[in-house]
């Protein structure tokens, strides 16, 4: 392995470690008690140390965002090979419940922290969503061509699918569903989609 292999690799190494220590600190505190402190005293190294690899507490940020954003992305990514575009549209609905179910501090990171924006539509983050939900107009789209929806408005139809999603989904990962008990909240989810589902096709 030539010196510049290793230290590429050791650089790649390092960045894990940070991003990671992030994620960690970002779940057990939020954004707010997220810091390039926090994290260097997390892994052990100088703070110093933390800002030859990023420059600072934001690009931490939108690093971790752009691994949410991937994550996201395999997740649905089944959903790409179902040739019906109803059955396509469902799975991949049900795929992103069941993404918000299992990975809440992903989709928290994606869709609920209070973070800075300013620059979000210039990061690699940005452009994965969007092609991710690009994806799902699409779809919806092609719903609309197969007569699948009454209406004709596909821009409509998907904002109002993925409203329905996202609040059941944020409803969840921000524990607003304390009255009910622990073990039905990810079914009482799963039911929910399914029933917007059924009522889609009124639409």
């Amino acid at each position: 392995m030539s010196i510049a292999t290793r230290k590429e690799r050791e650089k790649a190494e390092m960045r894990s470690l940070i991003l990671s220590a992030a994620h960690d600190i970002f779940k057990e505190n939020g954004y707010d008690g997220l810091n390039i402190r926090s994290i260097a005293e997390r892994i052990e190294y100088s703070p110093a140390t933390i800002y030859l690899y990023y420059k600072d507490k934001n690009e931490i940020f939108f690093a971790l965002q752009y691994e949410a954003a991937a994550a996201k992305r395999d997740h649905l990514l089944p959903a790409a090979s179902i040739e019906d575009p109803w059955k396509r549209l469902v799975e991949f609905g049900r795929l992103y419940v069941d993404f918000g179910l299992k990975h809440p501090d992903w989709y928290d990171l994606l869709f609920l922290t209070r973070a800075p924006m300013e620059h979000i539509e210039n990061q690699e983050c940005w452009s994965l969503g969007m092609a991710t939900h690009a994806f799902f107009v699409e779809t919806v789209q092609a719903c609309v061509d197969g007569r699948y929806f009454k209406s004709t408005d596909a821009a409509t139809i998907a904002y109002t699918l993925w409203c329905h999603a996202h609040g059941l989904v944020s409803l969840f990962v921000r524990e607003r569903m304390r009255m009910y008990p622990p073990e039905e909240r990810g079914e009482l989810a799963r039911k929910s989609f399914a029933m917007i589902v059924k009522m889609a096709e009124s639409l």
